[in-house]
Parts: structure tokens; C-alpha cells; sequence
């Protein structure tokens, strides 16, 4: 008895250390069509814009996938994400990237692999899809919910951004606060449900008078800021350098969350 327990122990350490070496396979495509560079776990991987990717043979586990999306005004949006890909499936996302939001990366579908599917094949609905939160087959799932659902629904990035009338509005609610206690208060509360632009982050912090409060909005905006790859436009806002390293050492410990 005694041996077939740890002949059966035996197995099962064995299918488990298998499991968790099984190759995967991820597959990202753009919505609409949209052309997109990506750089997957530091590598770039196209030339020019494409419009789907798919990678194979891939070690289970967390990866890190950054986007750059060209846009008509001739800046690209940079995104970066962590994704996880669970081993012996093929996991398809769509990213989705719209005017006025931030960009997101959602999770539409994983099918095991050996089902006659490979680089190229994408899984979405005809095939397996796995519910995000129950992952029952064959679940309907729209790929664009955040959007359908409103703010706060899926992505904390995929609030509608503040118009410029929005932050001149606000610019000038701080400015009628003599205290900065005050100004912090209805900053955050305005940008608890929006997204915003380096930029105009930047403009709203010159209302504070001092380095610590501006230092705390910029920490509490940065999550909500839409075109990252320019945050670096709010350390000179700063009256002193420690603040603005301060904030730069946040900015390394938070990056891509």
C-alpha cells in the first residue's frame, strides 16, 4: 500500500512538473485593424505596423508586452502590460486602443493546444472561450465590456481622458483654494474617475505651493495617465531635485501596473 501511495505521489509530481513546462502559444491582434509594434519581454518583434502577432513555444508564467500605436497626430501611444499565459494553452488578446481612452489589452479567449490550432489561428468566439472570472466554456464574452460597461468596470486605465476644458475648469477650481490641503482634495476627487495627459497633470500641479502635495497628486495621478511615455514633463514642476527623484523612483517601482 505504502508503495502505491508513493508511486502515485511520484506520478503526480511528475505530471505537475510536466504541466507546468508545457509550452503556450499567445496571439494579440488590434481591434479594427489597427497597426500596432510590439516588444515582448524586452525583444521587438515586427518590423512596421501589424495588425496580429502570435508567438509559440513560449515558457508558462508572467510576460511583459509593450505596444506602440502610431496615431494621426504623428506621436505614438506607448503601453505597457504584464500578462500571464497559463501552461498548455493558446491564449488570444485584443487590444483596444480609442480616442480618448487609454489603451487596454483584454483577454478574450485560451483553448488547450493540439486541437489543430497554431500561430495564426486565433481563438475567439467560435472557439473555447474561457469566462475571465469563471472560465466556463463556451461563456459569451465581449472583448470591448470595459467600454460597454462604463468607467471602473475592467481596466483602471480605460476612463474617458479630460478634455482641456475640463483641466482649465479644474486649473482654475484650484486656484480658488488658499490652501494646498484643499486644492489636493478636489484634485483627487476630480481625477478619482478620469484619465489625464502628462501635460495637463503638469499644469495642475504648478497651482500647488509646495513639493509635498504636488509630489502626493502626481503619485495618485500617474496611475491615470493616458500617454506615459511623456510623464517625464511633470519633474521639472518640482522646486526641488529630491522631490522630483522622489517621484522618479515611484514611477520605476510602478511601472506597468
Amino acid at each position: 500500500m505504502k508503495k502505491a501511495l508513493l508511486l502515485s505521489i511520484s506520478l503526480l509530481m511528475l505530471l505537475s512538473a510536466q504541466l507546468r513546462a508545457a509550452p503556450v502559444i499567445v496571439n494579440f491582434a488590434s481591434e479594427r485593424g489597427m497597426p500596432f509594434h510590439l516588444v515582448f519581454d524586452g525583444q521587438p518583434l515586427t518590423r512596421g505596423g501589424v495588425r496580429q502577432v502570435s508567438i509559440d513555444r513560449l515558457a508558462p508564467g508572467f510576460h511583459w508586452a509593450e505596444f506602440r500605436i502610431p496615431t494621426p497626430y504623428g506621436r505614438a501611444v506607448n503601453y505597457r502590460t504584464r500578462v500571464f499565459l497559463d501552461p498548455g494553452l493558446e491564449t488570444s488578446y485584443v487590444l483596444i486602443a480609442r480616442n480618448g481612452f487609454a489603451p487596454a489589452l483584454r483577454k478574450v479567449a485560451a483553448v488547450p493546444l493540439g486541437l489543430g490550432r497554431g500561430p495564426g489561428r486565433r481563438a475567439y468566439p467560435d472557439d473555447v472561450i474561457y469566462d475571465d472570472d469563471r472560465r466556463e466554456p463556451n461563456a459569451p464574452v465581449d472583448p470591448y465590456g470595459a467600454y460597454h460597461n462604463g468607467p471602473g468596470t475592467a481596466y483602471p486605465g480605460a476612463y474617458q481622458v479630460m478634455t482641456p476644458q475640463d483641466v482649465d475648469a479644474l486649473a482654475q477650481a484650484l486656484a480658488n483654494r488658499s490652501f494646498d490641503s484643499d486644492k489636493l482634495l478636489v484634485a483627487r476627487q476630480a481625477l478619482s474617475e478620469t484619465g489625464i495627459r502628462a501635460d495637463d497633470l503638469r499644469h495642475l500641479l504648478t497651482q500647488f505651493d509646495f513639493d509635498k502635495d504636488k509630489l502626493e497628486l502626481a503619485k495618485y495621478a500617474y496611475p491615470a495617465v493616458a500617454d506615459r511615455q511623456n510623464f517625464y514633463r511633470v519633474y521639472d514642476v518640482f522646486r526641488f531635485s529630491s522631490s522630483a527623484r522622489e517621484l522618479e523612483a515611484f514611477v520605476e517601482r510602478n511601472r506597468g501596473r
